[in-house]
């Protein structure tokens, strides 16, 4: 009789660990494999021909939808930004602001004067020769005195369409020596507009009509904003000679910002004019909105240039200064789907990137995963990793069919093409 309770009683605990195994598993945040779990370590045998493994080796796909996005990285800056430099040997007469100082648009910012070269003033002093020289002069001496101050001006090309570079204003400097009292010639001289000298043709030949090129081309010429922004980087200095290519001044417009990311050539596909872009900035926590306003290829190396163009709205304002660090990201596409794998199945990449906010690549990030075909022979297939989830720990992978079967192991190179035989 107990031999037969204790038969029964056996039978009873059997089928009740059959029907528990038989229940599905609960839903869980936990990795698909630990790293540390006996898939790792389980012994796994090869072959001239073949792998074998354990089923704890071969995981399922375990599907996830993701955007597809792209990383973008770079440095606050002004959109309209203007430095200029000396084009030829000048003195500084006086400057007429200080760094850090806002100015409108047409503020005098410096009164310079060209210096005269050794052989110009022999000219000067024999009227022969100097009439000589005044005969062959093709530029009016107007257009010469321009010259004295170059720029290098850095504007976004989407702005460029509505507010066009000011041309220069030239006035005969010798009519203005002779007519004006000294204490007013500050205000009255040639004012060097900031622009291009090679736009100064028209200007300059319009302001002399019908008159006869003089050589006056040594007066002052007063430098003025061609836009309202704030003086930076002042490096002239009143009563200073200057050599020609030496900078001057810079002139910034704080107001309009963007940031210019670089990516490989091969993203241009993903990306158009208008995108919008969220980015943060180093040592902050707010999150602020771009708009892609240009795309530009480069031939040498082969990069793209994205140039994203801040908002201007409550949240950037009065916080986005000039030379700020920024990462941000763009979306493009369809959402698309990827699939979820531990660490260990990730194989030639260095994932450290990953493991702080946002958790997504800057950069599209490679890296292979042995793959079982439908012909149960390993393939070495190359992903791009998406995504890393800091709460389950495992990345978001794309570039695998649904119908794959991944192997967790890690197999040595040569186990390509090579038939898995589970045991």
């Amino acid at each position: 009789m107990t031999a037969f309770k204790l038969l029964k009683n056996s039978t009873y605990l059997l089928s009740a660990l059959l029907l528990a195994a038989c229940q599905p598993s609960p839903p869980t945040n936990e990795s698909v494999t630990d790293d540390n779990s006996e898939t790792v370590n389980s012994p796994i045998v090869i072959t001239d021909d073949s792998v074998t493994m354990t089923p704890d080796h071969i995981l399922s796909i375990k599907p996830s939808r993701y955007q597809p996005s792209l990383g973008l990285q770079g440095k606050i800056e002004p959109i309209k930004q203007t430095k200029l430099i000396a084009a030829h040997p000048i003195n500084v007469e006086e400057v007429l602001v200080t760094e850090g100082q806002w100015v409108e648009k047409d503020t005098p910012l410096l009164i310079v004067r060209r210096v005269q070269s050794e052989s110009k003033a022999a000219d000067v002093s024999n009227p022969t020769k100097a009439q000589s020289s005044e005969s062959n002069n093709v530029a009016p001496d107007s257009e010469r005195a321009n010259d004295a101050i170059d720029v290098k001006q850095t504007r976004s090309q989407d702005t460029d369409t509505a507010s066009k570079p000011s041309q220069p204003t030239a006035v005969n400097s010798a009519t203005t020596a002779k007519n004006i009292p000294s204490a007013d010639k500050k205000d009255s001289v040639a004012n060097a507009a900031v622009s291009n000298p090679k736009n100064n043709d028209k200007t300059s030949a319009d302001s002399t009509t019908n008159s006869k090129p003089q050589h006056n081309q040594y007066n002052l010429v007063t430098v003025r904003a061609s836009f309202s922004g704030r003086v930076k980087n002042l490096y002239a200095k009143t009563g200073q000679k200057v050599e020609a290519r030496t900078p001057l001044l810079q002139l910034s417009d704080e107001t309009k910002l963007h940031f210019i990311a670089t990516l490989p050539i091969q993203a241009e596909p993903q990306l158009s004019v208008g995108q919008t872009v969220n980015f943060t900035v180093e040592g902050m926590s707010d999150k602020f909105t771009g708009q892609v306003s240009k795309l530009t290829a480069t031939s040498q190396p082969k990069k793209l240039l994205v140039y994203v163009n801040v908002i201007d709205n409550e949240v950037s304002r009065d916080k986005l200064l000039p030379d700020m660090k920024v990462t941000g990201r763009v979306n493009y596409g369809q959402i698309d789907v990827g699939t979820i794998v531990p660490k260990h199945a990730l194989h030639d990449v260095d994932l450290t990137e990953l493991q702080t906010s946002p958790y997504k690549p800057l950069r599209p990030l490679t890296a292979n995963v042995w793959i079982i075909g439908q012909d149960q022979r390993l393939i070495r297939q190359p992903i791009e990793v998406v995504e890393y989830d800091p709460i389950t720990k495992q990345y978001l992978i794309a570039g695998i069919s649904n119908d794959s079967l991944i192997c967790l192991a890690d197999l040595p190179i040569d186990s390509k093409g090579k038939k898995v035989s589970v045991s």
